[in-house]
């Protein structure tokens, strides 16, 4: 029964990411935003001193080079700025711009929250987020044995 299980949670996982996509894109597309910018947007408001390159890539999950190319659009739309102009000690903090959008995406992502968790009890959001959490973490150690198997 638990495998069988496995094939319903891809599907649900890729239609409701998906489906977050559409929604982050519709909402930010007068901004001249895509969905891959607001967890950065995101992730560099939860820090009062910013973040760097690094802390970014790991706080969104992806690769450097990612990160890279969204600064670098958030940077050029104002939404974002160094805060240093020492390579090594400079973070990515919001501009005035920024804050605004950010206030705009915040607005938007609780309302959508509210709306997908109204009939759902804050314990069962709990476990929820708890479960997802330790499939998260099986997956990458899956991935991170592949990769040593990989390296010998």
């Amino acid at each position: 029964m638990r495998g069988k299980g496995f094939i319903p949670f891809i599907l649900y996982t890729e239609r409701i990411a998906k489906n977050i996509k559409r929604i982050e894109d519709s909402v930010m597309q007068p901004y001249g935003l895509r969905g891959s910018h607001v967890m950065c947007l995101l992730r560099i408001a939860e820090k009062d001193g910013g973040l760097s390159s690094a802390a970014l890539a790991s706080a969104c999950g992806v690769d450097k080079a990612f990160i890279s190319r969204i600064t670098s659009e958030l940077t050029d739309k104002g939404y974002i700025e160094k805060n240093s102009p020492q390579a090594y000690k400079s973070k990515f903090v919001l501009t005035e711009r920024g804050k605004d959008i950010h206030n705009i995406i915040n607005e938007a992502v609780t309302s959508a929250i509210e709306t997908i968790t109204k009939d759902i009890s804050a314990d069962k959001m709990r476990t929820f987020y708890d479960v997802l959490s330790k499939l998260d973490d099986g997956i990458a150690d899956i991935l991170k044995k592949e990769n040593d198997y990989g390296n010998e």
